[in-house]
Formats: C-alpha cells, sequence, structure tokens
C-alpha cells in the first residue's frame, strides 16, 4: 500500500515535472543568498533542458527580453572590466530570465499550484527561523534579528513579505482540502517577520497594503473593513514577533520567550478561529488594526539604530550619483564601487551593494542594464495583475529603492514565481524558438559552471 502511494505520488510529479524543477529551484536559490557561482550555474542548466523539452510557450516578451538584455549589458560590463562574461552576479541573473520562460510553460492550474508551494516554502522557513531563534535565546542565551536561510535580516524580511502577498493571494483564489494547511501559515509569516526588525521590510510592506486597499473598484466602505481586517491580523501577527524578540532580548531573561512562543504557537492553532472573528467583529478588528501603531513604536524601540542607518543609506545613494556618469555604456564594473568608496575619501560604506538598486546597477553595469530593470518594473503595472500580486510587487520595488533584496536570487527569484503573470500579453514561440532560447541560457550556465563561478 505503500509503495502504490509513493508511486502514484511520483507518478504526479513526473506529470507537472516543470513545477518540482522550479520550486526545487527556489529552494535552492533560497539557500544560495547573494550573487553568483557555479552553483546557480547547474541549476540554470537543469532547468534549461526541462524547458528545451516544450514545443511552444506563450510569454510577454516585454518581461523576459529585458530581463536577457540587463543580463547582457551586465555580462558587457564584466567581460569589459574582469575580462569574463561570467563569474560576477550579472551572468548568474540570467537565471530570472529562464524561471520566467520556464514558468510561462505551465498551465494556469500549475502556476497555482507552484504559488502555493512557495508560500509553502515560506512558511516553512518563518517557522524554521523561529524555532532557532527561541533555542538560541533560551539555551545558549544569544539573541539575533532572525535573518533565517536568506541569512540576513532586511532580506528575510521582504521574502516573507513576498510570501505574504502570495498567500493573500493564494487565500483569494480559494483552496480546497489539500491546501487547507495555508489557512494556518499567515501568523508563521507575520510573527517572523516581527522577528526581522527590518524597517525596510516594514515600510515596504505599507506600500504593498496600500496598493491591495486601493485597487479594483469595491465601495468605500468595503475596503475600510477589508483594510481593518488585514491591519488587525498583521498587528497580531508581526506584534508577537517584536514582543518575542522583546522578551528574549530585553528583560534580562531570554528565558521569559518560552511563554510567548507558546502564545504564538497557540494563536497560530487557533488562527481560523481569530480570522472569523475579525470578519464578525469589525469595531473589534478596527481596534486592534489600531494597535498597530504600538506595534509600530515597539519594533523601532527594540531597534533604536534603524534611523541612523537610514540616514547612512542616503548618504550612500548621494555618492552613487556621484559615480553614475563615469561609464555611462558600460559602468564601473561588477563588485567595483565598493572599492571605489573605499579610496575617494569620503564615507566609507562597507558593503558591496548600494542601496538601491537602480543605482547600482547604473553606477556597476552601466545605463542600459539600469533601464532594463526599468522596463520590467513599468511593464509590470501596465499589465494590471491581481490586486495581491501588483500589492507583493509594490513592496519589492519599494524595498529595492532603500536596500538590496534584488541581488538575493532566492528573493527575485520568489517574486517572479509568486507575482509574476509570464502568459499575460505574450506572444507565443514554437518549439524552435523556445529550443534556442532554452539552448542559449543553457550555455551561459554551463560556461558559468565549467569556469567555478565566483560568490560574493
Amino acid at each position: 500500500m505503500v509503495r502504490g502511494v509513493i508511486g502514484r505520488g511520483v507518478d504526479r510529479a513526473m506529470e507537472h515535472y516543470i513545477v518540482v524543477c522550479l520550486i526545487l529551484g527556489q529552494f535552492a536559490l533560497t539557500w544560495s543568498g547573494v550573487g553568483a557561482g557555479s552553483g546557480v550555474g547547474a541549476l540554470g542548466v537543469i532547468l534549461c533542458v526541462a524547458g528545451a523539452a516544450q514545443r511552444r510557450v506563450q510569454v510577454d516578451l516585454w518581461v523576459l527580453v529585458p530581463l536577457i538584455g540587463y543580463s547582457l549589458a551586465g555580462m558587457a560590463s564584466s567581460s569589459a572590466h574582469q575580462g569574463s562574461p561570467v563569474g560576477s552576479y550579472p551572468s548568474s541573473h540570467m537565471i530570472f530570465a529562464a524561471m520566467y520562460l520556464l514558468s510561462a510553460c505551465l498551465k494556469e492550474e500549475e502556476r497555482r499550484s507552484l504559488r502555493r508551494l512557495c508560500v509553502l516554502w515560506a512558511g516553512a522557513a518563518g517557522a524554521a527561523g523561529m524555532v532557532r531563534f527561541v533555542y538560541r535565546a533560551a539555551v545558549e542565551g544569544s539573541v539575533r534579528r532572525l535573518g533565517g536561510i536568506v541569512g540576513n535580516p532586511n532580506g528575510m524580511g521582504v521574502f516573507l513579505v513576498l510570501g505574504w502577498f502570495a498567500l493573500l493571494g493564494c487565500l483569494a483564489d480559494g483552496t480546497d482540502g489539500r491546501w487547507d494547511v495555508l489557512g494556518y501559515i499567515e501568523p508563521v509569516l507575520l510573527a517572523a517577520l516581527g522577528l526581522t526588525l527590518s524597517m525596510g521590510s516594514f515600510l515596504s510592506m505599507a506600500a504593498g497594503l496600500l496598493v491591495l486597499l486601493l485597487k479594483g473598484r469595491r465601495p468605500v466602505a468595503e475596503r475600510v473593513r477589508y483594510g481593518c481586517r488585514l491591519l488587525a491580523r498583521a498587528s497580531l501577527g508581526v506584534g508577537s514577533g517584536v514582543l518575542l524578540y522583546v522578551a528574549a532580548g530585553r528583560t534580562g531573561s531570554p528565558r521569559s520567550c518560552l511563554v510567548v512562543a507558546a502564545y504564538v504557537l497557540a494563536m497560530t492553532a487557533l488562527w481560523r478561529d481569530v480570522t472569523l472573528f475579525l470578519e464578525a467583529r469589525g469595531r473589534a478588528a478596527m481596534s486592534i488594526a489600531a494597535l498597530g501603531v504600538l506595534v509600530a513604536l515597539g519594533a523601532v524601540a527594540a531597534r533604536p539604530g534603524a534611523a541612523a542607518t537610514f540616514g547612512e543609506r542616503l548618504e550612500m545613494m548621494g555618492s552613487a550619483l556621484s559615480y553614475l556618469g563615469v561609464n555611462p555604456l558600460l559602468g564601473v564594473g561588477p563588485y567595483q564601487w565598493r572599492l571605489l568608496d573605499l579610496r575617494d575619501g569620503g564615507t566609507y560604506f562597507n558593503t558591496w551593494h548600494i542601496h538601491n538598486v537602480l543605482l547600482h546597477v547604473g553606477v556597476e553595469l552601466g545605463w542600459a542594464a539600469m533601464a532594463m530593470l526599468a522596463v520590467v518594473a513599468v511593464r509590470f503595472y501596465r499589465k494590471g495583475p491581481r490586486a495581491a500580486a501588483q500589492a507583493g510587487f509594490t513592496a519589492f520595488l519599494c524595498h529595492n529603492l532603500m536596500d538590496t533584496s534584488f541581488f538575493y536570487v532566492g528573493i527575485t527569484s520568489m517574486l517572479l514565481l509568486t507575482a509574476g503573470s509570464p502568459c499575460k500579453g505574450g506572444r507565443e514561440a514554437g518549439r524552435g524558438a523556445t529550443g534556442l532560447l532554452f539552448g542559449s541560457f543553457g550555455l551561459v550556465f554551463a560556461y558559468e559552471l565549467y569556469c567555478g563561478g565566483v560568490a560574493v
């Protein structure tokens, strides 16, 4: 019987092997952190082999072509300044175009399943991060902001934000019995987000929520009620994460976080009842939503140095503007801004990336690469995606205007798989064109794998 169940599961997975390849790829990229390397090259080869078997695909060229153009412009910069088109992040970022094209090969039901699997992965990552946080606090007495599998609290924060907006989209689509677990993931995502204490992620989440509430033609009163329910849930979830951090790091007794952890566990188990209560009691939802102000104040109090880092980022952007015109065609080269910053006699920021992705790309890779990313952003909004997808993209965009999450390949791939609509407004490519595209991507990844890559 067990063999029969396993066999049916394997057969079902093989029927949807592209979904399996993409979600396993998402797992791998989330762990890989920033940038480039032979690991990304190996994954790219596998994805291209899977894609080369497709007969035809309908894909939005206004997204695919700029993604390819961005990587090619960056590879040209890398070749000019470092003597090789691979071995730095532009060649590895070709994985974005490959995943976008491969996701366009899926049927709509398969894309829906893929989004749900991505949400499950985000929830599992958040849960694992919280368990590790509680263990380190209660057993080792060590309290740090949650960086999780992404390896950086700010990156982990926006990863969880993307997971939350993707979850809202999945819940709006409805779930059957197999996906009922999605109803319990929301408090995990939100509490883990609170543990990151990432102010940039909180602000990006607020921007996404604003888009979510403004999009559509619902009556104002209905939008207010919906907004209050969302904010109430966010306040409860994020607030519990902030409280968990404060209990571990600000009470003098790190083990006291075990009490808050038990509360988070109970809240997760009863989350459906909490949701129904907020839907039935509008005034209660409004009151809890208003407590979000206290959550924000608590987060600021737990991380008082956040305001200083914001000022430093503005100064960093000023530094970027001074280098933006040095080489408009090819930029100063991948990873070169940090060295220039070290030598220029001004403030040394001790980071590889300018905390504004468009400016960073313009400085290091040239204006053409920067323009390609701008085209992708404009195209996304012109397509008018689903409300939750547009909210997630807005959060990602806002975060990258003050941080560097784009360079965490697992975060950007998460956005493409959950918020992208690769077939909408697309053109059909036959088997020859599809094979040529995947073959070209595969050559880049194979060469990256052969050269061994460089990770920074």
